[in-house]
């Protein structure tokens, strides 16, 4: 049972709002922006495939174009052919011989000799000699890949099919006389070929990028989620704590109320006795000796009631002195049965007590314990009334053991059974008025509960669990 002073609180404190959109914001900017820069890093890394892909490539033609000129050239060189023309070298057993042993890699469309005016004069292809290529006869030039790489959609060299091509000029080399131009060697890569291998690298390291993107966006949805998760948690402990505050506000004023009340009726009678006593000196008609002794008593019986309100209230607001002991609730229960027998007999109340056999042991401090018992079955004897009937029930119930405690009084209204153990609102309340109260409080100290039920016996009944000790279930077994 947490202190009264602890339990109502300061009630005017304000309780901090939820989230403002802001604070969401700043929280779930990080985990968007680190998102974007994945999707940024994936596009940038598809790029640089395509472009890296791209430029090996065709660094590899050029280098294979690079080394069959040279080797052309010195093969022409060697024959003494810088005066002779295409159409007569295109004829030369030795020259058909060296182009028939070009072998082209199976992604790689041709290889040909293009001369200063353009005509095909050797081609991998022999229908396509004698075609001759057009001024602009390439869509692009590919300057990422180099300034001798051009791009053709359809042309003389590649026919219909997308390539790239590499060209190098092509002349005499200068050992017997200044060198002299013969046009120009092409080699060109299938763009079909290019793109699929391009598309297979694109793929693949997409693939890796959406494996982190997938980490990192379960990552990010595990945080937005528990972010939300927290937001609606800390939403409903808002809630909470506003439903608390106004509890407690209203616990708090009916025991302002409820002590007030129960104050200012032993107080108005020790004024009225101080006030008789007074008149009575150096009256006329001063009282009797027995009339002060019933005035003093009476003024006694206003100052215990006075001392037993602030023991209770005491007791309710701050429970930091209990003992916690192993205690047998049914010997406790038949003990106060026992105590209250001579009282219950002479408002000839009847008592039908159902206790177990065996002991039902829990933790909980024994004073405690007895006076709780004590403000049960003093409730039900108010309840119950002359000629009335009491019923106690003690059984175990799911891991403890459970007090049922009826009567044969009128049945409470609903507005009442929800209230019935706030202070000073049970409909019939002896002593300080906090009897049920204490109870309920006693069993929430306890680690128990205590309600209402008015499902049971006509009038209702009044429940009370509370868990059984580690002996007690160890008795159980």
């Amino acid at each position: 049972m947490v202190p009264l002073r602890k339990r109502i609180g300061p009630v005017s404190r304000k309780i901090g709002p939820s989230w403002a959109p802001w604070a969401y914001a700043v929280v779930c900017a990080p985990l968007i922006l680190l998102l974007v820069e994945l999707m940024r890093g994936a596009l940038d890394e598809t790029q640089r495939v395509a472009g890296h892909t791209l430029l090996t490539q065709m660094q590899e033609l050029r280098s294979q174009a690079l080394g069959r000129r040279a080797g052309l050239e010195v093969l022409l060189e060697s024959q003494r052919s810088e005066e002779r023309s295409w159409d007569e070298l295109s004829k030369e057993p030795w020259l058909i011989q060296y182009w028939s042993r070009i072998q082209l890699a199976p992604h790689q469309l041709y290889a040909a000799v293009v001369d200063d005016a353009g005509r095909i004069v050797m081609h991998t292809d022999a229908a396509r000699i004698g075609q001759r290529l057009e001024r602009g006869w390439y869509e692009r030039r590919v300057s990422e890949a180099g300034p001798d790489v051009v791009w053709t959609q359809r042309s003389a060299l590649g026919g219909d099919r997308p390539a790239y091509g590499v060209t190098v000029p092509l002349h005499t080399l200068p050992l017997h006389a200044e060198a002299r131009s013969l046009g120009e060697y092409h080699e060109g890569l299938d763009g079909e070929w290019l793109d699929s291998q391009v598309q297979a690298l694109q793929r693949s390291a997409l693939a890796r990028w959406f494996t982190v993107f997938a980490v990192m966006g379960t990552v990010d949805g595990a945080a937005v989620a528990a972010l939300l998760y927290l937001a609606r948690r800390q939403t409903r402990l808002t809630r909470r704590l506003h439903e608390e505050a106004r509890k407690r506000a209203r616990e708090l004023s009916q025991i302002g109320s409820g002590l007030a009340h129960e104050i200012r009726n032993p107080l108005h009678a020790l004024r009225i006795n101080l006030h008789t006593l007074r008149r009575s000196f150096g009256s006329r008609s001063p009282l009797g000796e027995d009339q002060i002794l019933a005035t003093i008593q009476d003024s006694n019986t206003a100052i215990d009631r006075l001392e037993g309100l602030m023991r209770d209230l005491l007791q309710f607001s701050d429970p930091s002195a209990a003992k916690v002991a192993d205690v047998d609730l049914v010997h406790e229960v038949r003990s106060t049965l026992n105590l209250l027998g001579e009282q219950l007999r002479r408002d000839q109340i009847e008592v039908h007590a159902q206790l177990p056999a065996e002991p039902a042991r829990v933790a909980i401090d024994p004073v405690r314990l007895r006076q709780t018992l004590l403000n049960l079955l003093t409730f039900a004897q108010h309840r119950a009334g002359k000629n009335g009937t009491i019923e106690v029930d003690v059984a175990r119930r799911c891991g403890g053991v459970e007090i049922a405690l009826s009567d044969s009084g009128p049945s409470l209204p609903e507005e009442q059974q929800s209230r019935v153990f706030e202070p000073f609102q049970a409909p019939v309340e002896t002593g300080s008025g906090l009897g049920l109260a204490l109870v309920q409080a006693c069993a929430e100290e306890a680690g128990g509960r205590a309600a209402w039920d008015a499902s049971g016996a006509a009038g209702g009944r009044c429940l009370v669990w509370l868990p059984l000790s580690p002996s007690g279930l160890k008795g159980g077994l």
